[in-house]
Protein backbone atom coordinates (compact mmCIF):
# COMPACT_ATOMS: atom_id res chain seq x y z
CA UNK A 1 0.00 0.00 0.00
CA UNK A 2 0.99 3.63 -0.89
CA UNK A 3 2.06 5.19 2.26
CA UNK A 4 2.30 9.01 2.42
CA UNK A 5 4.12 9.13 6.03
CA UNK A 6 7.53 9.74 5.08
CA UNK A 7 8.00 13.66 6.35
CA UNK A 8 10.93 14.07 8.49
CA UNK A 9 8.89 16.09 11.18
CA UNK A 10 5.35 16.85 11.92
CA UNK A 11 4.21 20.03 9.97
CA UNK A 12 1.53 21.60 8.24
CA UNK A 13 0.87 21.99 4.68
CA UNK A 14 -2.14 23.57 3.38
CA UNK A 15 -3.76 22.60 -0.18
CA UNK A 16 -5.74 25.58 -1.95
CA UNK A 17 -7.92 23.63 -4.64
CA UNK A 18 -8.56 26.33 -7.18
CA UNK A 19 -11.56 24.87 -9.82
CA UNK A 20 -14.18 27.14 -12.13
CA UNK A 21 -16.91 26.93 -9.68
CA UNK A 22 -15.52 26.68 -5.96
CA UNK A 23 -11.69 27.51 -4.09
CA UNK A 24 -11.59 24.53 -1.57
CA UNK A 25 -8.57 24.71 1.15
CA UNK A 26 -7.77 21.75 2.98
CA UNK A 27 -5.27 21.83 5.94
CA UNK A 28 -3.46 18.54 6.56
CA UNK A 29 -1.51 17.82 9.63
CA UNK A 30 1.77 15.55 8.17
CA UNK A 31 2.71 13.21 10.63
CA UNK A 32 6.63 11.67 11.02
CA UNK A 33 5.24 8.07 12.38
CA UNK A 34 1.71 8.24 11.35
CA UNK A 35 -0.92 8.21 8.25
CA UNK A 36 -1.59 12.21 7.18
CA UNK A 37 -4.18 13.47 8.84
CA UNK A 38 -6.59 16.17 7.07
CA UNK A 39 -7.73 18.45 9.53
CA UNK A 40 -9.64 21.33 8.37
CA UNK A 41 -11.21 21.85 5.02
CA UNK A 42 -13.47 25.32 3.68
CA UNK A 43 -15.11 25.57 0.48
CA UNK A 44 -16.23 28.70 -0.89
CA UNK A 45 -18.60 28.42 -4.15
CA UNK A 46 -17.60 30.68 -7.33
CA UNK A 47 -20.85 32.16 -8.23
CA UNK A 48 -21.83 32.00 -12.35
CA UNK A 49 -21.72 34.86 -13.72
CA UNK A 50 -21.07 34.44 -17.50
CA UNK A 51 -21.39 38.50 -18.19
CA UNK A 52 -18.47 39.62 -15.83
CA UNK A 53 -16.09 38.69 -17.78
CA UNK A 54 -12.69 36.70 -16.78
CA UNK A 55 -11.62 39.86 -14.54
CA UNK A 56 -14.83 38.92 -12.05
CA UNK A 57 -13.48 35.07 -12.22
CA UNK A 58 -10.12 36.17 -11.21
CA UNK A 59 -11.33 38.96 -8.45
CA UNK A 60 -13.01 36.26 -7.32
CA UNK A 61 -10.84 33.54 -6.76
CA UNK A 62 -8.25 35.91 -5.01
CA UNK A 63 -11.39 36.75 -2.77
CA UNK A 64 -12.17 33.11 -2.02
CA UNK A 65 -8.01 32.28 -1.06
CA UNK A 66 -8.06 35.21 1.20
CA UNK A 67 -10.87 34.26 2.64
CA UNK A 68 -9.51 30.95 3.17
CA UNK A 69 -6.13 32.17 4.46
CA UNK A 70 -7.46 34.28 7.19
CA UNK A 71 -10.27 30.96 8.13
CA UNK A 72 -7.45 28.38 8.66
CA UNK A 73 -4.77 30.77 10.04
CA UNK A 74 -7.56 31.50 13.18
CA UNK A 75 -7.82 27.46 13.13
CA UNK A 76 -4.34 26.98 13.55
CA UNK A 77 -3.80 29.56 16.09
CA UNK A 78 -6.62 28.13 18.44
CA UNK A 79 -5.27 25.04 17.36
CA UNK A 80 -2.13 25.17 18.48
CA UNK A 81 -3.02 26.87 21.18
CA UNK A 82 -4.81 23.91 22.25
CA UNK A 83 -1.53 22.10 21.75
CA UNK A 84 -2.80 20.08 18.90
CA UNK A 85 -0.81 21.05 15.78
CA UNK A 86 2.53 22.79 15.07
CA UNK A 87 2.21 27.05 15.18
CA UNK A 88 3.24 28.05 11.77
CA UNK A 89 1.92 26.30 8.37
CA UNK A 90 5.08 25.32 6.47
CA UNK A 91 4.09 25.13 3.13
CA UNK A 92 1.05 25.81 0.72
CA UNK A 93 0.07 24.22 -2.56
CA UNK A 94 -1.95 25.65 -5.19
CA UNK A 95 -3.26 23.30 -7.09
CA UNK A 96 -5.21 24.97 -10.63
CA UNK A 97 -7.93 23.21 -12.65
CA UNK A 98 -9.32 24.61 -15.66
CA UNK A 99 -9.51 27.68 -16.62
CA UNK A 100 -6.93 28.61 -14.84
CA UNK A 101 -4.12 26.16 -16.22
CA UNK A 102 -3.35 24.64 -20.05
CA UNK A 103 -1.90 21.16 -19.51
CA UNK A 104 -0.13 19.55 -22.39
CA UNK A 105 0.99 16.32 -23.41
CA UNK A 106 4.05 15.39 -25.60
CA UNK A 107 5.67 13.04 -26.73
CA UNK A 108 9.14 13.75 -29.38
CA UNK A 109 11.15 11.47 -30.90
CA UNK A 110 14.49 11.48 -32.82
CA UNK A 111 16.50 8.91 -35.23
CA UNK A 112 20.21 9.29 -34.95
CA UNK A 113 22.97 8.12 -38.02
CA UNK A 114 24.64 6.10 -35.01
CA UNK A 115 24.68 6.02 -31.07
CA UNK A 116 24.56 9.10 -29.71
CA UNK A 117 24.28 10.33 -25.94
CA UNK A 118 21.47 11.48 -24.48
CA UNK A 119 22.29 14.24 -22.09
CA UNK A 120 19.99 15.76 -19.08
CA UNK A 121 21.33 19.07 -21.29
CA UNK A 122 19.86 17.53 -24.72
CA UNK A 123 16.46 16.66 -23.18
CA UNK A 124 16.07 20.31 -21.51
CA UNK A 125 16.39 21.63 -24.40
CA UNK A 126 13.36 19.76 -25.81
CA UNK A 127 11.17 20.54 -23.29
CA UNK A 128 12.24 24.21 -22.95
CA UNK A 129 11.38 24.46 -26.78
CA UNK A 130 8.03 22.59 -26.83
CA UNK A 131 7.01 25.08 -23.13
CA UNK A 132 7.96 28.44 -25.53
CA UNK A 133 5.60 26.69 -28.65
CA UNK A 134 3.03 26.94 -25.87
CA UNK A 135 4.01 30.29 -24.24
CA UNK A 136 4.02 31.80 -27.78
CA UNK A 137 0.56 29.96 -29.19
CA UNK A 138 -1.42 31.61 -26.14
CA UNK A 139 -2.69 35.45 -26.08
CA UNK A 140 -1.78 35.86 -22.13
CA UNK A 141 1.71 36.03 -20.99
CA UNK A 142 2.09 32.45 -19.88
CA UNK A 143 4.23 31.27 -17.45
CA UNK A 144 5.95 27.43 -16.72
CA UNK A 145 4.01 25.74 -13.59
CA UNK A 146 4.51 21.98 -13.59
CA UNK A 147 6.74 19.58 -16.23
CA UNK A 148 7.07 16.03 -15.92
CA UNK A 149 8.96 13.26 -17.67
CA UNK A 150 6.58 10.17 -17.93
CA UNK A 151 9.10 7.99 -19.82
CA UNK A 152 12.13 7.97 -21.82
CA UNK A 153 12.87 5.59 -24.67
CA UNK A 154 16.29 4.59 -26.07
CA UNK A 155 16.01 1.94 -29.12
CA UNK A 156 12.20 1.35 -28.61
CA UNK A 157 12.77 0.58 -24.88
CA UNK A 158 12.09 2.39 -21.74
CA UNK A 159 15.02 3.14 -19.74
CA UNK A 160 14.85 4.59 -16.51
CA UNK A 161 18.85 5.71 -16.54
CA UNK A 162 18.66 7.79 -19.79
CA UNK A 163 21.16 10.65 -19.03
CA UNK A 164 24.59 10.03 -20.68
CA UNK A 165 23.26 6.71 -22.03
CA UNK A 166 23.03 6.06 -25.70
CA UNK A 167 21.40 4.75 -29.10
CA UNK A 168 20.40 5.17 -32.44
CA UNK A 169 16.41 6.16 -31.66
CA UNK A 170 14.99 8.45 -28.75
CA UNK A 171 11.48 9.63 -27.48
CA UNK A 172 10.36 11.34 -24.82
CA UNK A 173 7.35 11.80 -23.32
CA UNK A 174 6.11 14.46 -20.87
CA UNK A 175 3.68 16.87 -19.86
CA UNK A 176 3.82 20.68 -19.51
CA UNK A 177 1.64 23.19 -17.56
CA UNK A 178 0.84 26.92 -17.91
CA UNK A 179 -0.64 29.85 -16.64
CA UNK A 180 -1.18 32.99 -16.95
CA UNK A 181 1.70 35.14 -14.98
CA UNK A 182 -0.62 38.22 -13.40
CA UNK A 183 -2.88 35.36 -12.49
CA UNK A 184 -0.22 33.62 -10.59
CA UNK A 185 0.97 36.56 -8.93
CA UNK A 186 -2.43 37.51 -7.42
CA UNK A 187 -2.93 33.80 -5.99
CA UNK A 188 0.86 34.39 -4.53
CA UNK A 189 0.16 37.43 -2.49
CA UNK A 190 -3.34 36.10 -1.26
CA UNK A 191 -1.47 32.96 -0.43
CA UNK A 192 1.25 34.89 1.48
CA UNK A 193 -1.39 35.50 4.11
CA UNK A 194 -1.24 32.18 5.78
CA UNK A 195 2.06 33.43 6.74
CA UNK A 196 4.24 31.30 4.13
CA UNK A 197 7.32 32.77 2.27
CA UNK A 198 6.70 33.01 -1.67
CA UNK A 199 9.15 30.28 -1.72
CA UNK A 200 7.02 27.67 0.42
CA UNK A 201 4.52 28.70 -2.53
CA UNK A 202 4.10 25.65 -5.01
CA UNK A 203 1.72 25.45 -7.85
CA UNK A 204 0.26 22.39 -9.62
CA UNK A 205 -2.08 21.54 -12.69
CA UNK A 206 -4.97 19.13 -10.92
CA UNK A 207 -4.86 16.79 -14.33
CA UNK A 208 -1.24 15.76 -13.82
CA UNK A 209 -1.75 15.70 -9.92
CA UNK A 210 -4.79 13.55 -10.69
CA UNK A 211 -2.72 11.54 -13.06
CA UNK A 212 0.11 10.81 -10.72
CA UNK A 213 -1.97 9.96 -8.28
CA UNK A 214 -4.20 7.11 -9.95
CA UNK A 215 -0.62 5.68 -11.09
CA UNK A 216 0.56 5.69 -7.46
CA UNK A 217 -2.03 4.38 -5.59
CA UNK A 218 -4.19 2.44 -7.94
CA UNK A 219 -1.34 0.63 -9.78
CA UNK A 220 -2.83 0.91 -13.27
CA UNK A 221 -0.97 -0.03 -16.20
CA UNK A 222 -4.10 -0.49 -18.65
CA UNK A 223 -4.65 2.01 -20.51
CA UNK A 224 -7.32 4.43 -19.08
CA UNK A 225 -9.40 7.14 -19.85
CA UNK A 226 -9.97 9.98 -16.67
CA UNK A 227 -13.03 12.57 -16.78
CA UNK A 228 -13.29 14.66 -13.56
CA UNK A 229 -16.75 16.47 -13.90
CA UNK A 230 -16.66 20.03 -12.64
CA UNK A 231 -19.34 22.91 -11.72
CA UNK A 232 -18.77 24.37 -15.07
CA UNK A 233 -15.95 22.37 -17.10
CA UNK A 234 -14.98 18.66 -17.96
CA UNK A 235 -11.40 17.76 -17.65
CA UNK A 236 -10.30 14.72 -19.32
CA UNK A 237 -6.85 12.77 -19.07
CA UNK A 238 -6.13 10.16 -21.85
CA UNK A 239 -3.60 7.61 -20.39
CA UNK A 240 -1.49 4.76 -21.67
CA UNK A 241 -0.90 3.91 -18.01
CA UNK A 242 2.19 5.85 -16.65
CA UNK A 243 2.44 7.87 -19.29
CA UNK A 244 -0.35 10.66 -20.17
CA UNK A 245 -0.96 11.16 -24.46
CA UNK A 246 -3.84 13.88 -24.20
CA UNK A 247 -4.91 16.47 -21.58
CA UNK A 248 -8.77 17.83 -22.47
CA UNK A 249 -10.97 20.12 -20.82
CA UNK A 250 -14.47 21.48 -22.60
CA UNK A 251 -16.68 24.21 -20.77
CA UNK A 252 -19.39 22.18 -19.49
CA UNK A 253 -20.03 20.57 -15.94
CA UNK A 254 -22.91 19.54 -13.58
CA UNK A 255 -23.78 23.50 -13.07
CA UNK A 256 -23.70 23.89 -16.98
CA UNK A 257 -26.05 20.67 -17.06
CA UNK A 258 -28.30 22.05 -14.16
CA UNK A 259 -28.64 25.47 -16.03
CA UNK A 260 -29.36 24.12 -19.48
CA UNK A 261 -31.92 21.84 -17.84
CA UNK A 262 -34.00 24.24 -15.94
CA UNK A 263 -34.18 26.12 -19.11
CA UNK A 264 -35.35 23.92 -21.46
CA UNK A 265 -38.17 22.63 -18.69
CA UNK A 266 -38.85 26.04 -17.76
CA UNK A 267 -38.08 25.60 -13.88
CA UNK A 268 -36.01 26.38 -10.94
CA UNK A 269 -31.93 25.11 -11.00
CA UNK A 270 -33.17 23.32 -7.87
CA UNK A 271 -36.18 21.18 -9.40
CA UNK A 272 -33.89 20.80 -12.26
CA UNK A 273 -31.26 18.99 -10.21
CA UNK A 274 -34.13 17.36 -8.08
CA UNK A 275 -35.01 15.89 -11.42
CA UNK A 276 -31.39 14.38 -12.29
CA UNK A 277 -31.49 12.76 -9.32
CA UNK A 278 -34.58 11.15 -9.80
CA UNK A 279 -33.11 10.39 -13.27
CA UNK A 280 -29.85 8.75 -11.70
CA UNK A 281 -31.51 6.66 -9.29
CA UNK A 282 -34.39 5.42 -11.93
CA UNK A 283 -37.29 7.00 -10.33
CA UNK A 284 -38.30 9.22 -12.86
CA UNK A 285 -41.38 7.84 -14.40
CA UNK A 286 -41.04 7.73 -17.83
CA UNK A 287 -44.22 8.04 -19.23
CA UNK A 288 -45.83 10.61 -17.01
CA UNK A 289 -42.12 12.72 -16.89
CA UNK A 290 -41.43 11.91 -20.14
CA UNK A 291 -40.46 15.32 -21.09
CA UNK A 292 -38.22 15.65 -18.28
CA UNK A 293 -36.40 12.53 -19.63
CA UNK A 294 -36.33 13.31 -23.24
CA UNK A 295 -34.86 17.41 -21.57
CA UNK A 296 -32.29 15.24 -19.81
CA UNK A 297 -31.17 12.71 -22.24
CA UNK A 298 -30.87 16.18 -24.58
CA UNK A 299 -28.45 17.58 -22.28
CA UNK A 300 -26.23 14.71 -21.42
CA UNK A 301 -26.22 14.01 -25.23
CA UNK A 302 -24.67 17.55 -25.45
CA UNK A 303 -22.24 16.84 -23.02
CA UNK A 304 -20.96 13.21 -23.76
CA UNK A 305 -20.54 14.71 -27.31
CA UNK A 306 -18.31 17.01 -26.03
CA UNK A 307 -16.28 14.33 -24.47
CA UNK A 308 -16.18 11.86 -27.55
CA UNK A 309 -14.88 15.10 -29.70
CA UNK A 310 -12.04 14.82 -26.94
CA UNK A 311 -11.27 11.36 -26.49
CA UNK A 312 -11.76 10.39 -30.61
CA UNK A 313 -8.37 13.01 -30.86
CA UNK A 314 -6.35 10.20 -29.40
CA UNK A 315 -3.95 8.43 -31.62
CA UNK A 316 -5.94 5.74 -33.41
CA UNK A 317 -4.03 2.54 -32.35
CA UNK A 318 -5.39 4.27 -28.79
CA UNK A 319 -7.53 1.45 -27.09
CA UNK A 320 -8.63 2.16 -23.43
CA UNK A 321 -9.21 -0.74 -21.06
CA UNK A 322 -11.19 1.43 -18.95
CA UNK A 323 -12.85 4.60 -18.14
CA UNK A 324 -12.39 6.73 -14.67
CA UNK A 325 -15.15 9.17 -13.87
CA UNK A 326 -14.92 11.22 -10.52
CA UNK A 327 -17.73 13.82 -10.11
CA UNK A 328 -18.74 15.69 -6.83
CA UNK A 329 -22.20 15.16 -7.81
CA UNK A 330 -24.29 12.55 -9.88
CA UNK A 331 -21.66 10.57 -10.56
CA UNK A 332 -23.91 7.83 -11.42
CA UNK A 333 -25.40 10.25 -14.44
CA UNK A 334 -21.78 10.78 -15.98
CA UNK A 335 -20.88 6.70 -15.78
CA UNK A 336 -24.13 5.66 -17.46
CA UNK A 337 -23.84 7.98 -19.96
CA UNK A 338 -20.59 6.65 -20.77
CA UNK A 339 -21.05 3.08 -20.04
CA UNK A 340 -24.04 3.98 -23.50
CA UNK A 341 -21.31 5.49 -25.47
CA UNK A 342 -18.26 3.30 -24.88
CA UNK A 343 -20.24 -0.03 -23.91
CA UNK A 344 -17.10 -2.70 -24.76
CA UNK A 345 -15.09 -0.14 -21.94
CA UNK A 346 -14.99 -1.17 -18.72
CA UNK A 347 -16.29 2.04 -16.90
CA UNK A 348 -16.38 3.08 -13.15
CA UNK A 349 -16.07 5.59 -10.80
CA UNK A 350 -13.52 6.88 -8.85
CA UNK A 351 -13.04 4.06 -5.92
CA UNK A 352 -12.79 5.95 -2.17
CA UNK A 353 -11.93 2.89 0.15
CA UNK A 354 -8.61 2.70 -1.50
CA UNK A 355 -7.86 5.92 -1.12
CA UNK A 356 -9.04 6.81 2.69
CA UNK A 357 -6.83 4.38 4.02
CA UNK A 358 -4.34 6.78 3.05
CA UNK A 359 -5.09 9.51 5.91
CA UNK A 360 -6.95 10.48 8.32
CA UNK A 361 -9.71 13.03 8.78
CA UNK A 362 -10.79 15.12 11.87
CA UNK A 363 -14.65 14.83 12.57
CA UNK A 364 -15.62 18.30 10.77
CA UNK A 365 -13.43 17.99 8.08
CA UNK A 366 -14.93 16.99 4.74
CA UNK A 367 -13.92 13.62 3.13
CA UNK A 368 -13.00 14.46 -0.83
CA UNK A 369 -11.18 11.68 -2.94
CA UNK A 370 -9.79 14.36 -4.99
CA UNK A 371 -7.59 15.84 -2.00
CA UNK A 372 -5.92 12.50 -1.50
CA UNK A 373 -5.29 12.29 -4.81
CA UNK A 374 -3.50 15.48 -4.74
CA UNK A 375 -2.14 14.99 -1.39
CA UNK A 376 -0.28 11.49 -3.07
CA UNK A 377 0.93 12.95 -6.04
CA UNK A 378 2.61 16.26 -4.17
CA UNK A 379 3.95 13.85 -1.61
CA UNK A 380 5.69 11.88 -4.67
CA UNK A 381 6.80 15.14 -6.28
CA UNK A 382 8.67 16.39 -2.80
CA UNK A 383 10.53 12.29 -2.36
CA UNK A 384 11.34 12.48 -5.61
Amino acid sequence: MFSLSNKPKDSLSLIIDIQSSVVRGTLVYLHATDLPHISWTSTIPIQYRPDEGSSYLVDSAVKAIDNIAEAVTTFVHTAHTQGSLPAHIGKVHCVLSSPWIVSQARTVSQKFEKDTHITRAYVKGIIEKERESMKSAGSDTMIAIEEKIFDVRLNGYSVAEWDNNKGQSFEISFAISLAGKSTISRFTESCKKVGVAQSHIDFHSSLLLQHMAIDKVLSLNDPYILLHVHGELTDIVISTGETCILFGSHPTGVLSLVRQLAAERGIGESAADSLLTLYESNQLDSTQGIKDVKAITDVLDVWMKKCTEIISLAPNYYQPLRIIISSRFHEILFKNAIAIAYPIVKTEILPTDELFKLVTFDTDAEKLRLTVLYLSAIHSLETL
